[in-house]
């Protein structure tokens, strides 16, 4: 895909914190998603040379339909948000260059409950969206909203999609050098923090929004689990287990030759070899002390030095 490429390599930013203003529009302006729009157009303006074709539109539009059933499909489990602004994030990666360290990102913000405490009545246009990543910096690419809907009294069956956003971003370079680039330190690198802030009356107040209810259900990583050291150990011991089952390696007894220096054997021959030396003297001691107390015993009972007491 050209066109992602050359869009990824022009619209790379140097800021570690993306911020769109204003964000989701409360529940009372709940408007909709233009992505295949929106992304298209911008990646037209920045390739004069090489205008999006007709498949990459359909490949935006058939990426925009699986993401949003992936992330409803998810999210309808929460029974109510986990912050005061009744939102949740939907996280995913649309593409991504573990060579260079190129991406781009889909956030989606829903509408899982009615807001209270702080954020209970703070107007559309005073909430803004902040993303800050450890180790990597983004820009935006497009901002997709949704039509209003009159019907904001109650939670819908499903959430409400308030707000959708594409990102291009670069991972640090000197986080692609400095360990393997494995599934979970990826994700662990492109994952952004995301921060709601609004103004209730005079008072600026904030709320972190978890990424983790709804991430990479569709696109990158999707379907994918972070695999421990524990785990990988034990796909290591099965892949040698089976091939050693088909006779494709020999079965080699463990322990009959050391490899290394034994440097614990030595230590502990030194040990044990002190502790029969001390038990030798000890036991010869005893030895001359007993023969020392018959002699003595004999010469007092008027009996040779040598007579057995």
């Amino acid at each position: 895909m050209v066109w992602i490429t050359a869009a990824l390599a022009s619209l790379l930013a140097s800021t570690a914190f993306a911020s769109v203003d204003p964000v989701m529009g409360g529940m009372l302006d709940l408007r909709g998603v233009m992505l295949d729009d929106a992304a298209t157009d911008y990646i037209q303006r920045r390739q004069n040379d090489a205008p999006a074709t007709d498949a990459s539109q359909s490949n935006m539009t058939q990426w925009n339909t699986d993401t949003l059933q992936a992330c409803t499909a998810s999210l309808s489990a929460l029974n109510a948000a986990s912050n005061p602004s009744g939102t949740a994030v939907c996280y995913n990666i649309f593409s991504l260059d573990t060579n260079v360290g190129t991406f781009m990102a889909d956030l989606r913000l829903f509408q899982i409950s009615l807001p209270f405490g702080e954020f209970q009545g703070i107007p559309p246009e005073d909430i803004s969206v902040g993303l800050q990543y450890n180790g990597a910096s983004v820009s935006p690419v497009g901002q997709g909203m949704q039509t209003p809907t009159p019907n904001i009294t109650s939670r819908a069956t499903n959430p409400k999609l308030l707000q959708t956003y594409m990102f291009v971003g670069q991972i640090d370079k000197d986080r692609m050098t400095q360990q393997p680039m494995d599934t979970g330190v990826l994700e662990a690198l492109v994952m952004p923090i995301v921060t709601l802030t609004g103004k209730n009356g005079v008072q600026q107040v904030s709320t972190n929004v978890s990424s983790n209810e709804a991430a990479f259900v569709n696109g990158i990583f999707a379907g994918e689990v972070p695999q421990s050291d524990f785990t990988r150990a034990s796909i290591a011991v099965s892949n040698i287990t089976l091939q050693m089952t088909n006779g494709t390696v020999a079965f080699v007894l463990p322990g009959v030759n050391i490899l290394i220096f034994p440097v614990g054997l030595v230590i502990t021959s030194i040990w044990l070899a002190i502790g029969l030396g001390f038990y030798a003297f000890g036991t010869y001691e005893r030895y001359n002390y007993r023969d020392t107390y018959r002699r003595r015993k004999a010469r007092a009972d008027g009996k040779p030095a040598y007579a057995r007491i």
